[in-house]
């Protein structure tokens, strides 16, 4: 008598892992489907069993077409906080409603720092609770503005280390004498290793020849 052999329950979560990554990668190849046929890609989105899997590639169906169904089924899809965040990560629109959606503080603290980066809107600082994730998303806001705008949002930067990092590069970019506000900047470092690393860098900038 032949009898059936039990499953190995060992394998099943590396099954999981490889459906999840194969329905990923097919995900990522709905741009080169929808660019010859959008209901094939559609069709294709659709037959996905993986839930993260869909919602990339709605996300995807909607960056290409701009229909909002497809950003609808995308949010319909979403469960998980992970899946939101994902949501505002790839649209390319702003989407501060799905941010709000988010139940963990650190998760929706992202997708704020998300939104800031994307669209520059200085009032969403009120929305960011995390100091260092708030300063390093006004530090890329600020390294992306036209001088002298781009000092103003430096100066806004909360956390010391970070302002001084900002300060440093538009001192160097602009080619304006920063060092006293650096020097300050750097005092209110309480971590002594990255003090003194940005004390290293400082009297780099100094003396570089790029700084007046």
């Amino acid at each position: 008598m032949i009898t059936a052999q039990k499953p190995n329950i060992y394998l099943f979560p590396i099954l999981l892992v490889e459906r999840k990554l194969r329905n990923l990668q097919l995900a990522e190849k709905v741009e080169k489907i929808a660019e010859k046929d959008v209901n094939l890609a559609e069709k294709v989105v659709r037959s996905f069993e993986d839930r993260e899997a869909k919602i990339f590639g709605f996300l995807t169906l909607f960056k290409l077409t701009r229909n909002p169904e497809y950003l609808k089924d995308a949010v319909e899809m979403a469960e998980t906080d992970e899946d939101y965040l994902m949501i505002v990560e790839r649209s390319e629109e702003a989407l501060p409603e799905i941010a709000e959606m988010i139940e963990s503080s650190y998760r929706k603290n992202l997708a704020y720092c998300v939104l800031l980066e994307k669209t520059g809107d200085l009032n969403l600082t009120t929305k960011i609770s995390d100091v260092r994730l708030l300063s390093a998303s006004l530090k890329r806001v600020a390294m992306k503005r036209h001088y002298p705008e781009s000092l103003r949002v430096a100066r806004m930067i909360p956390d010391p280390y970070y302002r001084a990092l900002a300060l440093m590069e538009l001192g160097e970019k602009e080619r304006i004498d920063l060092k006293d506000e650096i020097a300050e900047a750097v005092k209110q470092v309480d971590n002594a290793a990255m003090r003194r690393r940005l004390e290293e860098k400082m009297k780099k900038n100094i003396n570089s020849p790029k700084q007046l």
